[in-house]
């Protein structure tokens, strides 16, 4: 469903004040990739557009007839006691003759409903809860009025590997113990693709390494980082020569890690 949001902004054509259209407001679902790479998006809903009847004057012309509620003098009279008041006619304005009426389509309103399918381009890097906005598509505005926007709100489904904060993308790697501790290069799979993270001697559980504009897409155009995380995992233990090298190993390196 849209929620519409009314905004009047008064105009003025022919002498009639005219009314800016209102706001729709649309929800869209992406997926961290289309969200990532940006996507093209079929969306059909229901707005009021310029009645095709009238052209948005809510009127139209007619063949000049007599009207029918002063009988062509151009005003009524009322009687207040035993005063008479005469003033023009509201219907024909004080002519005495109709020479325009209502629309038939629109019944004066100057706009009516229709469906229409556009084609929205999501921008890369799009985050969620994001606005997009397409200009002029919203409601067609009342008696010339300047037509509303369309608003496609944004909510981008989480994605089990990858996180973002702000143009910054996060993610876990695990590292095996031996690679913190000896070094390694290692491959990590990201949205664009599989790079390459050194990994230096020494490397603790839960180390942060930063790769520059290997981010998602600013507005402005500029990329944010890619920020690697490593958490270290333990081998499954499978053979008594394993256990043996892992309790010499903690022999020569005997100093507790719980000392702060």
């Amino acid at each position: 469903m849209f929620e519409e949001v009314f905004k009047p902004r008064p105009e003025s054509q022919d002498g009639v004040t005219a009314t800016r259209g209102s706001d729709i407001y649309a929800p869209l679902s992406l997926s961290f990739e289309e969200a990532w790479h940006g996507v093209s998006h079929e969306l059909t809903l229901t707005r009021q557009d310029v009645c095709r009847g009238c052209g948005g004057s809510g009127v139209r012309r007619v063949a000049q007839t007599r009207c029918m509620v002063c009988e062509g003098s151009g005003s009524v009279r009322s009687v207040r006691g035993h005063m008479v008041f005469a003033k023009n006619c509201p219907h024909c304005g004080g002519a005495g003759r109709i020479e325009q009426e209502a629309c038939s389509v629109c019944h004066g309103l100057s706009i009516e409903p229709r469906i229409e399918a556009l084609a929205i381009r999501i921008p890369p890097g799009v985050p969620n809860n994001a606005r997009v906005r397409v200009s002029g598509k919203g409601h067609a505005g009342v008696r010339g009025g300047m037509p509303g926007d369309l608003f496609i709100e944004v909510q981008v489904r989480p994605h089990p590997v990858y996180r973002r904060d702000g143009d910054d993308l996060l993610m876990t790697v695990a590292v095996a113990v031996h690679e913190a501790a000896l070094g390694a290069k290692i491959v990590v799979t990201t949205p664009d693709g599989p790079t390459r993270v050194k990994v230096p001697a020494g490397t603790q559980s839960g180390q942060r390494f930063r790769l520059r504009e290997r981010g998602a897409v600013s507005r402005t155009g500029r990329r944010g980082d890619l920020v690697v995380e490593v958490l270290l995992k333990l081998p499954k233990i499978l053979d008594e020569r394993s256990k043996a090298l892992l309790r010499e190993f903690g022999q020569i390196n005997a100093e507790s890690v719980r000392e702060s």
